[in-house]
């Protein structure tokens, strides 16, 4: 590429935000965004000739984020392809180097941002390699594009409070679609790109009324009871079973508020035959009883807290 031809904006159908520096001030003061707000953001469709090299780095965090082309980037010796499907942070303070594939040109939509959590969204999105840095392959998303022009729309009627709120507000759900591309998926679907810990989640949802056992779990995902058990648990932080019972209490409350149905009642619609059980069980997460739980919550219904 000359260099002559080289351009760090200026494409057909470009988007582009650049907060003023007195409202990124103003970001600083606000506590609910001090911690994570954007500086810039922008949209560079088939950007050909796209090139820009900061040798010192910037203050901010760089995001860029390819669905379309591709392009690279060069960080000191290490020189990253960054593909449609694919996510780069790139820390404050980080020299570097990127621009777009000649024959293929990316399309990008990418962020500049601050605050006190920049460094935790770098480590968060990007993956430890042994290789060194790459990029992050993700799922595309109409729903994280969707945010994209959220907050784009937003900043274009103005720097209010609320829309300032509003935009910087939205942005860590964005983040979070890079982050934990699986949660931010609409539904999880039984299939075989799902991992076997996803599996698991959906089969204790959908059998919340049984008393299931970890070898149920286990056989359901094809694996043994010890090997699941060890994943699981690296994947959520909580053994198999205590994550089941954290949904059934999660369900018991909303039978408590939501149903006209008894404490042993409830216990039952959640495959729990000892009522005792259950209430020890719910006391344990939620630090009061079912009946201190419905009587709390403004519910009042005669005699029904009865066990």
């Amino acid at each position: 590429m000359s260099p002559l031809t080289r351009k760090s904006s200026g494409f057909a159908g470009e988007r582009i935000i650049e907060v003023p520096k007195e409202t990124i001030e103003k970001c600083l003061s606000m506590p609910l965004i001090s911690s994570l707000y954007i500086t810039r953001m922008g949209f560079y469709p088939k950007a050909l000739y796209h090139y820009y090299q900061r040798p010192a780095g910037i203050s901010q965090v760089i995001l860029l984020y390819c669905t379309d082309g591709q392009g690279w980037l060069q960080l000191g010796t290490n020189r990253i392809i960054i593909q449609a499907g694919e996510v780069f942070a790139i820390s404050p303070g980080k020299p570097h180097t990127y621009g777009a594939d000649a024959d293929n040109p990316w399309t990008i939509y990418w962020f500049h941002f601050r605050g006190t959590h920049c460094h935790d969204v770098v480590r968060a999105i990007m993956e430890e390699r042994d290789q060194g840095p790459q990029a992050v392959r993700v799922p595309y998303s109409d729903d994280r594009i969707a945010l994209f022009d959220q907050m784009f729309d937003t900043f274009l009627k103005g720097y209010s409070t609320s829309n300032l709120l509003f935009a910087n507000l939205t942005l860590p759900f964005f983040l979070a679609s890079f982050i934990l591309p699986e949660n931010f998926q609409k539904e999880i679907h039984a299939s075989s790109t799902v991992t076997p810990t996803n599996r698991a989640i959906l089969y204790m949802q959908n059998n919340l009324s049984t008393a299931v056992t970890l070898d149920n779990i286990a056989q359901f995902v094809n694996l043994s009871t010890s090997f699941f058990s060890r994943k699981f648990r690296q994947d959520t932080g909580y053994s198999p079973m205590e994550y089941f019972n954290h949904l059934r209490i999660q369900k018991a409350c909303q039978l408590l508020h939501f149903s006209d149905l008894r404490i042993n009642e409830v216990a039952s619609q959640l495959g729990i035959d000892d009522p005792f059980y259950f209430s020890r069980l719910f006391k344990k997460q939620m630090g009061i009883s079912p009946a201190a739980y419905r009587k709390s919550e403004g519910i009042h219904r005669g005699d029904l807290n009865r066990n």
